[in-house]
């Protein structure tokens, strides 16, 4: 009976960890199910789009997606499930989101596919990247503007 007891706590307290984990991330974490509806949303990403996790929690995920991506998002999940090819799951890249107030915003956009007991859910991690844009702008036009200046001479 003891035995029982102390796979329990340890479960209980793996599960504890976990969530504390997720919860403190900086990065945004959210699950979707098999058809794109969100099942879990961690506090930054909450914080990220401008919700509560309660607002999107049950939604579509395409509703934290600008045009064209909010039309197309389930057509990309059925032809991930008709070809098994993937076009982003299990890579890297840069998106845009829409936030609950309307902006759009770049964010770079890992997703990996976890198959549970019972079924497939997908993780998506968001990394916003706009203040890093906003850096790099000044740098980009001072080098055009350097290079422009130099074929000049």
């Amino acid at each position: 009976m003891e035995e029982t007891s102390n796979h329990y706590e340890h479960s209980l307290d793996n599960s504890t960890r976990l969530k504390a984990i997720i919860d403190g991330a900086i990065d945004g974490i959210i699950t979707i199910d098999s058809k794109g509806i969100v099942e879990t949303m961690n506090p930054a990403a909450a914080r990220i789009f401008g919700y509560v996790p309660e607002e999107i929690i049950g939604q579509n995920i395409k509703v934290l997606m600008p045009e064209p991506d909010h039309s197309q998002h389930d057509q990309y999940i059925q032809n991930y499930y008709r070809t098994g090819e993937a076009q982003i799951i299990g890579k890297g890249r840069e998106v845009l989101g829409l936030k609950k107030d309307g902006s759009v915003f770049p964010f770079m956009l890992s997703i990996s596919e976890v198959r549970l007991q019972d079924k497939l859910i997908f993780t998506g991690i968001v990394h916003d990247i706009s203040e890093l844009k906003k850096r790099r702008r000044p740098c980009a036009k001072a080098r055009t503007r350097s290079t422009l200046s130099y074929r000049l001479l």
